[in-house]
């Protein structure tokens, strides 16, 4: 088993070279990291750790399903759409020395354009907000992403939900044109569209 005190190098493409040269885990076992965090990408078995963080940061789903924790299945349901979706991914945000989970992110690598990535999750747990985790995980991301050609992240919120919209724009987002946004379920809901370059 690979010793992860030895990786001294937070560039994600040296520390892979570094885990496959020891003959340890799999390069694809972390996605970056960063100073404070490690993101690795979860795959079908690591259920039960994403229901776990999804549970303790249960207000994150206030705006999806109505109440403030996710359903029963919904780890489930993202593990199972990341495995079947080219360039969809979740990872699970780990404290560096603890060990400790402290969130997830999730996106999708080329969609809507082939260099573009959606921002699709970004969740810390409220035991660990306000120390700028999450956006020390989008700065990790973005320098995984921009090794990889894409040029711009998008994302969305409720075309009325100040709070996401607010936390977006804290984090580097800029709003596009209205004329840009998305309505969905036949025109009942407007979702603003926010766009973050990378480099």
């Amino acid at each position: 088993m690979l010793d992860r005190t030895a990786l001294k190098v937070t560039n994600p493409i040296e520390m892979m070279t570094q885990m496959t040269e020891s003959g340890g885990t799999s390069v694809d076992e972390v996605c970056f990291e960063t100073s404070r965090l490690r993101a690795r990408p979860l795959k079908a078995g690591d259920e039960v750790a994403l229901q776990s963080v999804f549970a303790e940061a249960g207000d994150y789903f206030l705006s999806i399903t109505g109440r403030p924790e996710p359903d029963a299945d919904a780890a489930v349901r993202e593990i199972e759409a990341c495995g079947s979706v080219a360039g969809r991914e979740i990872a699970l945000l780990t404290d560096r020395e603890t060990g400790e989970s402290v969130g997830a992110i999730g996106w999708w690598e080329g969609s809507p354009e082939p260099d573009l990535t959606l921002l699709g999750m970004m969740l810390i747990v409220p035991g660990s907000r306000g120390r700028g985790l999450a956006r020390e995980a989008l700065h990790g991301l973005e320098g995984h992403l921009e090794g990889r050609g894409v040029r711009a992240l998008r994302s969305a919120a409720g075309a009325g939900d100040a709070r996401v919209q607010d936390f977006l724009k804290a984090l580097g987002f800029e709003p596009l044109d209205e004329r840009k946004h998305v309505s969905l379920d036949r025109g009942r809901m407007m979702i603003a569209l926010f766009e973050k370059t990378l480099g």
